[in-house]
């Protein structure tokens, strides 16, 4: 394990903020109605967090001689609230496993304050999951 390879999971990890900030933005765009309004206000909230967890990982992959991507990872776009839910569900819970598993690799190169950031934005994740269950099972 090098650094290049936590360098490498970091991108990983940012493309999917980036991805998460858009797909949170167009989802809050194509929600309508009394059901959706909750769902809305969640997805705009969330945004603005995925963006911080970014552009902190922006700044460690620089501070490593990194090159942060620019690149967001796509996502599929569905048209129904239920759909959306179950895809942030989904996305959130593989956000959660990654983050953990580049904690570990961080452990490994004694950077523990990234070790417990990266596990602190993995709690994050756990629970905007949480928050996105309860709506589905509301739905």
């Amino acid at each position: 394990m090098n650094k290049d390879t936590l360098i490498q999971g970091l991108n990983q990890d940012l493309a999917a903020e980036l991805g998460t900030v858009i797909r949170y933005t167009y989802q809050a765009a194509r929600c309508y109605g009394l059901l959706a309004s909750e769902l809305r206000e969640l997805l705009v909230k969330e945004a603005h967090d995925e963006l911080d967890h970014a552009a902190f990982l922006m700044d460690v992959i620089q501070d490593l001689g990194g090159e942060p991507t620019t690149t967001p990872k796509p996502f599929e776009k569905p048209t129904d609230l239920k759909g959306m839910l179950e895809l942030d569900v989904k996305m959130e819970g593989e956000d959660v496993v990654n983050y953990l598993a580049h904690s570990k690799l961080a452990e490994q190169l004694e950077l523990p304050e990234l070790k417990m950031k990266l596990e602190e934005m993995a709690a994050d994740e756990a629970g905007h999951g949480r928050e996105l269950r309860r709506l589905l099972k509301g739905l």
